[in-house]
This record gives C-alpha cells, sequence and structure tokens, in this order.
C-alpha cells in the first residue's frame, strides 16, 4: 500500500433540471462500470490540528472502513482503506463512537463512470440533493498537472465547480439537514443501524 498516494478531487453540484443531460455527456465521453447503494457511518473531528473523516461503510453488500486525512473540503486528502466483514461492521461503528466525533448516518445512490486517462466520475443521488465528484489518483509529484487535466474534463462536462470549502461545507450542511441523521450512540439508533445494516447486506 502507497500511504503517498493523493486522491485528487473535483466536485460540483447537479441541479434536479441537469441531471439527464450531464448523465447523457458521462456516457458519451466514459464507461458505466458500476452502480453502488451505500449506507455509510461518517465520523468528522480532529486529532491535533489533523482534521479526520473515518466512514464506516458498506457497498453493494461489501463493508469497509476508510479514513481520510486532510481538510474535509480538500482536493487532496491522504485516504487509507481496510476491507471488513458484516459482522465486524457495528463493532467498528462501536469502536469511532469513542472519538466523540460529529457523526452522521447517510444513505447514497452512486453511477461510477471510468472516463479516459484513469479518471473516475461519481454521480451520487441523496434524496433530493445529487452532485458529482471527478477524480484522479495522484503521487505528490502529479498533482499540479492532474488537478489542471481534471478542471479540463469539469469544462467538458460543463460543470460549476465548488470553488472553497465554504461551498463544500454549505453542500454537506444541506446534506445533513435534508438527507442524514445525526448518531449519538443510542440503543434504539443502533436498533435502526442494524435493521438499515441488514437490508444493504447482500
Amino acid at each position: 500500500m502507497n500511504d503517498k498516494t493523493i486522491e485528487l478531487e473535483l466536485r460540483a453540484e447537479v441541479s434536479q433540471k441537469n441531471q439527464e443531460t450531464l448523465r447523457a455527456s458521462l456516457e458519451k465521453i466514459g464507461v458505466l462500470h458500476s452502480h453502488t447503494k451505500r449506507l455509510s457511518i461518517m465520523y468528522f473531528g480532529s486529532i491535533d490540528t489533523k482534521k479526520l473523516d473515518i466512514r464506516t461503510r458498506i457497498t453493494n453488500g461489501e463493508c469497509e472502513v476508510v479514513v481520510k486525512s486532510g481538510s474535509f473540503g480538500s482536493h487532496d486528502r491522504v485516504e487509507v482503506v481496510q476491507n471488513i466483514t458484516p459482522e465486524q461492521f457495528l463493532g467498528f461503528v462501536k469502536i469511532f463512537a469513542q472519538f466523540d466525533f460529529v457523526t452522521k448516518v447517510g444513505e447514497r445512490e452512486t453511477f461510477n463512470y471510468t472516463l479516459p486517462d484513469n479518471i473516475i466520475a461519481s454521480f451520487v443521488f441523496a434524496g433530493s440533493i445529487s452532485y458529482i465528484e471527478i477524480e484522479k489518483m495522484s503521487s505528490p509529484g502529479e498533482v499540479k498537472q492532474n488537478n489542471e487535466h481534471l478542471k479540463k474534463v469539469v469544462e467538458q462536462l460543463g460543470l460549476q465547480l465548488l470553488k472553497s470549502e465554504e461551498e463544500f461545507d454549505n453542500l454537506c450542511k444541506r446534506l445533513d439537514e435534508e438527507v442524514d441523521w445525526s448518531f449519538h450512540g443510542s440503543k434504539e439508533e443502533y436498533v435502526k443501524l442494524g435493521e438499515l445494516l441488514r437490508r444493504h447486506k447482500k
């Protein structure tokens, strides 16, 4: 595993009226390689000055833990992924709940497209909100060049990028308020989470 790999990522919100146009554009320049339904428990917090974004999630029946370090709205966070079993899922939720981070539960449906030059476009639907993430895994020396390349793809797709961490935070706030729900570790919440987990298992 290369811990120096950077997840270079640009984001844009997609209005409901533009969803079909964008999907047609993605299918024209790329190939749909997967369609996922995901349940995520998302923890947002900091240790010293390092911001952490931790996910315990199940995607099409497969479970994993993901840790991303770096500013939440940044385009160059470091990402580490570890597969876990469905039986371990709630155990990891309980472990990360001890960090007292802000914790949210969310469900997403995502259409993942492979674009030329190993670029991935993830078109995400969350309730009434949809957004797209254009990403390319990069080494530190490739970040500047690849970032410019991603911006050209964004322009080709006619997207309006989220230009700042504040804009990204505003999108996350709307997801929090309109789609996701807060998790505080109560017995009732674990029961609800267990029911969702069963629904997302294969």
